[in-house]
């Protein structure tokens, strides 16, 4: 797996984190397992002991589970693998972090051996169908971009994007050069300008995105799928259309992580 998509993970982690409630989910839940004390907690440890055993176990697992999703998941998109081939494949190595992971916590908490066969079944069995929930969540619900607070600056919306009818004014996808037009496409649909592809490229500053052929410009958010053809690239956008990726700006995107 690339070290790019392990940065976007750990930055998309990173912006999960932020949100208050999501630390306000995993405190209900940590506090409904202390109460209800699941798997033989409530015999074995008192209240407090309790909560401080499942916050622990639902904040590292959760967390790092959710970090090792997204991170699979992000790496696999880019071979341009379908939905239910990427959930197969990041299923079982979730299940085997969080499985490794109870199991240590029990070690430090009950002196459990975490390499006893009984005590890794009876894990399995609770921990699995878990992991394979969660990574089926985040696998075919799409995931929205990251919000933006209300003490955070709006972002201003691409120069570009002014010289576009109002009802096509949306989030930009791509650039084509259309002989002497440039073809604008957002998500609420297409317009000619006339103005040179650089010039458009200057003027969409603000939303993140990169050429890819002498006559194509796409935004990286729009990017679903790439794969490869020989020499060149392949991409496939938000919209549908596929792209294509030149020699010349094949390293450009390789490094932007979207091959």
């Amino acid at each position: 797996m690339s070290d790019t998509a392990l940065r976007l993970a750990l930055r998309e982690m990173h912006g999960i984190l932020r949100r208050p409630a999501v630390w306000q989910v995993m405190a209900v839940v940590a506090a409904v397992l202390a109460v209800s004390g699941p798997f033989g907690t409530l015999a074995s440890l008192g209240l407090g002991a309790r909560l401080a055993y499942w916050s622990v176990v639902v904040v590292v697992t959760a967390t790092s589970g959710w970090l090792l999703s997204l991170w699979i998941d992000g790496a696999l998109r880019r071979h341009g693998l379908s939905s239910l081939g990427r959930w197969a494949l990041t299923s079982p190595p979730v299940a085997a972090l969080v499985l490794v992971e109870v199991a240590a916590l029990n070690a430090l908490a009950f002196g459990i051996s975490p390499f006893a066969a009984e005590e890794l079944a009876s894990l399995a069995v609770s921990t699995v169908p878990v992991a394979l929930l969660v990574t089926g969540a985040l696998t075919f619900i799409p995931r929205p971009p990251p919000a933006v607070g209300a003490d955070d600056p709006q972002p201003r919306p691409p120069r570009l994007l002014s010289r576009l009818p109002l009802d096509k004014r949306g989030a930009l996808i791509s650039l084509s050069v259309q002989d002497h037009y440039v073809e604008v496409v957002t998500s609420r649909g297409r317009a000619l300008l006339l103005l040179r592809l650089s010039d458009a490229i200057a003027e969409a500053e603000g939303c993140a995105g990169l050429q890819v052929h002498r006559s194509h410009w796409v935004a990286r958010d729009q990017v679903r799928a790439a794969r490869r053809e020989g020499g060149r690239g392949v991409l496939t956008l938000a919209d549908g259309r596929e792209i294509p990726v030149s020699r010349t700006y094949l390293g450009a995107v390789k490094e932007a992580g979207l091959l």
